[in-house]
């Protein structure tokens, strides 16, 4: 085989660990890459030559469609190789974004085949000039960073990995090649519509950067590596610092904004690519969310990001969230009765305790969690429940303040009201709305008597006594 491609292409192919037994998929068009790359695989030394199954489209888009096809045919049979064959009928194609379609039937072929064939690899024929030209649509285009990237390996299937053994020939290299060694080929006649992007950018663009720098391909094949090894190194920290954020329900606020600005709006896009997709939160709506979560005189907010989906934040925890279940969402609060001396978990809201002062818990006596009563003052046992929007409060002028409208001064979020704890006594009298008011108890004071404490100690909710 002529032509220091041949040997370069052997290294290359050397990484992938090819045997007589393993079985690559190598879609092939009869354009001079694909066959210049068929070539290459059947002249590998027969100690690394897989076993090849030829993938081949008639995407009934050209005149010569059904000549590549017989063309294709005849080779695999005088060659002794394996032939698998999809025809896109004309009546099945669109009236717009045929590219984008054809694309969407090729892969869906390739995944097929190489299920069927049990293939360790798909093998394309993309070359050096394609990566830039990708490279270069992409960055003209504009989007996220993380979309910026080139043509590179990726999963198809479970067992099966796209590869591209070509990408560091230029097409240059690839025709020098098929010409030296007498490779028959067809040439694609839509790569002379100057309508399409792609070909304005290879015949206009691409040869012209050439000429300022005969490197360009090798620099942007350079960029392109160095900005992936960057990215994914990002992308790990970021969902590394996703995993502190995660609780019950959502991510905490207070942690997350611990974190510094940069790290910040790269975790945020993290945890909406997750919910949503890549490139789906516009920078728009990204500033949005990151001022609400900074905005320390608005506990609670919601952002709609789309038809189904809401940003929420929730005190210390926000999220995305879809639409129709938001109204749903709320932490349930069982009914359950408090032991003296003892933590009660209240699970997304808190802890509360009735201690005696002996078993007083140390630095917690801050007066927005404590209230103290004396014996007289006490009816036990105390039981946390769901409050109701129509319980009332005890003031201390003697009169009454339904939960519902002490809910609403506090902005508590709708979806929650009917499910706020409320510590009740053993007659189901309200003793405190837990982290948002206390009843002005009936009997007064008594500090000849033993003393208790009611402690509440906050987790994810914002003190609002």
């Amino acid at each position: 085989m002529k032509g220091r491609l041949s040997n370069k292409f052997n290294l290359v192919i050397r990484d992938y660990e090819l045997t007589p037994k393993t079985t690559v998929v190598v879609g092939v068009s009869t354009g001079v890459d694909s066959m210049v790359l068929l070539t290459l695989l059947e002249n590998l030394p027969r100690s690394k030559r897989p076993q090849i199954v030829i993938a081949h489209v008639n995407h009934k888009l050209r005149k010569q469609s059904e000549e590549e096809q017989a063309f294709i045919e005849a080779y695999a049979k005088e060659h002794h190789l394996k032939l698998e064959i999809e025809v896109w009928p004309v009546a099945k194609h669109p009236k717009t974004g045929i590219e984008n379609a054809a694309r969407k039937v090729r892969y869906n072929f390739f995944t097929r085949i190489a299920k069927q064939t049990g293939a360790r690899f798909l093998f394309t024929a993309h070359h050096a000039d394609d990566q830039a030209e990708t490279f270069l649509l992409k960055l003209v285009r504009g989007g996220s960073l993380q979309q910026l990237k080139g043509i590179g390996a990726r999963q198809l299937t479970e067992q099966t990995q796209i590869q591209r053994p070509l990408l560091n020939f230029s097409k240059i290299q690839i025709r020098e090649f098929a010409t030296l060694n007498h490779v028959k080929w067809y040439e694609d006649q839509t790569n002379a519509d100057q309508n399409l992007a792609r070909n304005r950018m290879r015949q206009e663009i691409v040869p012209r950067l050439k000429q300022e720098n005969p490197q360009l391909l090798a620099h942007i094949q350079s960029y392109e590596n160095q900005l992936q090894i960057l990215m994914r190194a990002t992308r790990q920290h970021a969902q590394e610092l996703v995993q502190q954020l995660i609780e019950k329900d959502g991510f905490k606020t207070t942690l997350f904004l611990k974190f510094s600005l940069e790290w910040q709006d790269l975790v945020l896009q993290e945890i909406a690519t997750k919910k949503l997709g890549a490139g789906q939160l516009t920078d728009a709506q990204r500033y949005e969310i990151l001022q609400l979560l900074h905005n320390k005189q608005k506990p609670t907010g919601n952002i709609q990001i789309s038809h189904q989906l809401v940003f929420m934040k929730n005190y210390q925890q926000f999220g995305f969230y879809l639409a129709n279940e938001l109204q749903k969402k709320s932490l349930e609060t069982p009914d359950s009765m408090l032991k003296l001396n003892q933590w009660h978990e209240i699970s997304g809201y808190g802890k509360v305790g009735v201690f005696e002062a002996d078993e007083l818990p140390q630095n917690l006596l801050d007066t927005s969690q404590v209230m103290k009563l004396s014996e007289n003052q006490i009816e036990e046992p105390f039981s946390v429940e769901k409050s109701s929007p129509d319980e009332n409060l005890r003031l201390k002028a003697g009169g009454h303040k339904v939960v519902r409208r002490v809910l609403m001064d506090a902005k508590v979020p709708i979806a929650q009201r009917e499910s706020w704890p409320v510590l009740v006594d053993a007659n189901h009298q309200p003793i405190w709305l837990l982290g948002i008011r206390k009843s002005w108890l009936k009997e007064p004071f008594d500090d000849q008597q033993k003393p208790y404490f009611i402690i509440w100690k906050t987790n994810n909710l914002e003190e609002l006594n």
